[in-house]
């Protein structure tokens, strides 16, 4: 998911990151068990935000220490023992396994970069096959190869790709859930989709100027260094869906479980916002003046 979606530490309490941390770990020993060990080695903490939303409709899970290959000296806590962890460890490792494909398939994907992918490609394959998840993992072929084709034929809009990946990641966040509850959960996933794709381009928009990579913001402004107003207004857009997503957020059965409403306000209020920072900054997209060669 980019790296976007995480909280600002400095502003929670030390049990919360604690537990923050402790669902991160608890998510990566689950796809070591349930698709295989180096499939771990993609995680980011992206994925405890949709844990964090999916332990809201099944509470449980057990905190206990443990070493771990990456920490061998030191015992951490750990969140398991809980279904709603398995099914996002399998989640992280699909999206993944797309996510690499995908990249396979983009011409402008360097040698270097294509033969790890290669390398790496049996591994995420293999830990599909034993996740399962089939249903969903038709639901993110379809949207990919749908956000594939607006790239190919260079869609100078940010509406459209956008929207399929909110529908993506709509799908991976409701995936299991039923009615209201998988409504509420897709529209969290939805909007922070939209969010990330926007949010990605922006950011990606002096790379993608120069090396002529798709990117609806290049092709939108002509491949220009975004201006001061320019910046605003893609912050506006952005802002925006944060709203929407604010929406949802509202909607989510947080009952007595504070700890975790306290560290999801924290990432959409304030750390979902620092990611964004650098369209307030001078210069382009990125805090620099570039232009496309």
């Amino acid at each position: 998911m980019f790296g976007y979606v995480k909280p600002n530490p400095a502003e929670l309490y030390v049990r919360e990151y604690e537990f923050y941390k402790s669902v991160y770990c608890g998510v990566c020993r689950s796809m070591k068990r349930t698709c295989g060990r180096l499939t771990a080695l993609s995680l980011s903490y992206d994925f405890v935000f949709l844990a964090l939303v999916r332990l809201l409709y099944a509470p449980g899970g057990t905190q206990c220490r443990h070493r771990c290959i990456a920490h061998p000296l030191k015992k951490r806590c750990m969140l398991t023992d809980s279904a709603v962890l398995d099914l996002v460890g399998r989640e992280a490792v699909l999206l993944t396994w797309h996510k690499i494909r995908d990249d396979l398939a983009d011409r402008d994907c360097g040698f270097f970069r294509r033969c790890a992918l290669r390398l790496a490609s049996p591994v995420y394959r293999r830990g599909v096959r034993r996740g399962g998840l089939n249903s969903l993992s038709a639901v993110c072929e379809e949207k990919l190869a749908a956000l594939s084709e607006l790239e190919r034929a260079r869609e100078a809009s940010v509406d459209a790709p956008a929207q399929l990946f909110g529908e993506l990641l709509g799908a991976v966040f409701a995936c299991g859930l039923e009615g209201a509850d998988a409504r509420v959960a897709g529209q969290v996933g939805f909007h922070l989709g939209k969010f990330i794709y926007a949010a990605d381009a922006a950011e990606d928009f002096a790379a993608d100027a120069a090396s002529g990579s798709y990117n609806p913001y290049v092709l939108l402004y002509g491949g220009r260094a975004l201006s001061g107003s320019a910046r605003a207004a893609v912050r506006c857009g952005l802002l925006l869906e944060l709203e929407q997503m604010e929406k949802a957020v509202q909607l989510l059965p947080f009952g007595e479980q504070k700890g975790i409403r306290h560290i999801i306000e924290n990432i959409l209020y304030d750390g979902l916002l620092r990611r964004i920072s650098f369209l307030e900054e001078d210069g382009g997209a990125t805090g620099k003046e570039t232009t496309a060669v």
